[in-house]
């Protein structure tokens, strides 16, 4: 679900508002210091509403490079490069890091072994390169969200009729260009392989364990991953680092003991009262409808897993539909614990208390809660308040806000608690969302009222 956030318009009239209170502070040695922390965050806050949806995807389609359509698999297969003589090709930005692996991917549509790459991304580990990532089908981008708009004067049966034709003609097309990717890309493997490839593995547990096939050039492992007819992927990696979990090894090296001692110094309590875990990656959904993968997906990367939204939807069994409709997303959440060495507990209600150990214990909890666009506006107003005024309370809430919650008839939608404050009865989340990476604030009972499903990890 895309946000419907607090738009800049609003923000300057909230900061309008309450001029007289920043004049009367003006000579106070704190007003700059206030100021800045009020405009940081309302910047931060207000980034998603130009730039929603904001899929990597769809800034790549747009973006310009002399790298567009130009082959670099050459370049990426280079021994120089991997020995750390050569940079890679083109501009790279930076994305959601997964343990101590820094993360980027390519601002460009190149060609790898001549068939165009959907996306390329690197990962680096103390400054040398680890591996890359070359996809080229993703039936999430191809998909999106499904679109819904048509054209008037049709009865109910022709609207569905209009629908299922649209859907089963882009099937049609995005089946076509997999089989003809899938066939290509193999027979290229073939070429460049110096040994006659493997099959292999990577994943401890059976929903998310992905079927591989390991090609050898010299010192690298070309390893091809094929999901399901929605993803098409290459991993290019030093053979002598291939492994078969998808937890880094930096983390599956430790004792249970010492990762969660990771996890519990990662809990920051500072003087207003809040007790929050520091730096969980954002993984932005963008155009795909998935909220409740994306955000599995960012407690799976603070974990130390290299898993991401892709092959857990193809784990978790989406359709080529655009809608997340028929998937089987729960059991996604057992299976990421195990595979970073937790526990998981699933509950149909918010429990603070339950809450309150998980974040003490640096774990975040994910919640499906029913969604409404003008609450989330409020949560952002609420943000912004306790940011400008640290004493500020949310209020209690009476029948009629009460009555302003979504019910179960509103669209659901995942975020991840990443803190509390229990003296104010508030709960601290955040969202697969570009641009708001700041925790929000909502009520205890607001959470308690709206959760549907609540996904707690334990040690």
């Amino acid at each position: 679900m895309d946000p419907v956030v607090l738009n800049f318009h609003h923000a300057l009239q909230l900061l309008i508002m309450n001029s007289h209170c920043l004049t009367v502070q003006f000579r106070t040695p704190d007003f700059y210091l206030r100021l800045l922390a009020v405009m940081t965050v309302l910047i931060l806050l207000t980034l998603s509403a130009s730039a929603i949806p904001n899929a990597v995807g769809g800034f790549l389609a747009q973006a310009e490079s002399p790298l567009n359509d130009t082959e670099i698999g050459d370049q990426l297969l280079d021994p120089k490069l991997w020995a750390g003589q050569r940079e890679l090709p083109g501009n790279w930005r930076e994305e959601a890091p997964i343990a101590s692996v820094k993360g980027s991917y390519l601002a460009a549509r190149p060609k790898v072994m001549g068939l165009p790459a959907v996306m390329v991304q690197a990962r680096h580990r103390e400054g040398k390169l680890d591996s890359l990532s070359v996809t080229f089908a993703d039936a999430g981008s191809y998909f999106g969200y499904l679109d819904e708009r048509l054209p008037p004067g049709l009865n109910r049966r022709q609207q569905q009729k209009e629908l299922q034709l649209r859907l089963a003609a882009k099937q049609q097309q995005f089946s076509s260009f997999f089989a003809n990717t899938e066939t290509s890309l193999k027979n290229a493997l073939h070429g460049l392989s110096e040994k006659r490839p493997r099959d292999n593995y990577i994943g401890k547990t059976r929903a998310l364990r992905a079927e591989v096939v390991d090609y050898r050039r010299g010192n690298l492992t070309l390893r091809l991953i094929v999901g399901s007819q929605r993803l098409i992927r290459l991993l290019i990696q030093p053979s002598d680092s291939v492994t078969r979990q998808w937890l880094d090894p930096d983390r599956s090296s430790l004792s249970n003991a010492a990762l969660n001692r990771i996890y519990e110094d990662r809990v920051t309590k500072p003087n207003n009262g809040d007790t929050r875990i520091g730096a969980l990656p954002i993984v932005p959904q963008g155009y795909k409808p998935y909220c409740g993968l994306n955000t599995l997906v960012m407690a799976a990367h603070y974990f130390g897993l290299h898993l991401d939204e892709d092959w857990l939807s193809v784990a978790g069994k989406f359709q080529n539909t655009g809608s997340a409709a028929g998937s089987q997303l729960p059991r996604l959440y057992l299976a990421v614990a195990r595979e970073a060495e937790l526990d998981l507990h699933k509950s149909n209600d918010f429990s603070l208390d339950e809450t309150r150990k998980s974040i003490d214990r640096g774990l975040p909890v994910i919640v499906w809660r029913r969604f409404s666009g003008a609450r989330d506006k409020v949560h952002s107003y609420q943000t912004l308040k306790a940011a400008r005024n640290p004493d500020y309370r949310i209020p209690s809430p009476n029948a009629a806000t009460r009555d302003s919650w979504p019910d179960e008839k509103s669209p659901l939608h995942a975020s991840v608690v990443v803190g509390y404050n229990p003296t104010r009865s508030e709960v601290h989340f955040v969202e697969s969302w570009a641009g708001m990476k700041i925790p929000r604030r909502m009520r205890t009972e607001e959470m308690a009222a709206t959760a549907y499903l609540t996904f707690y990890f334990k040690p």
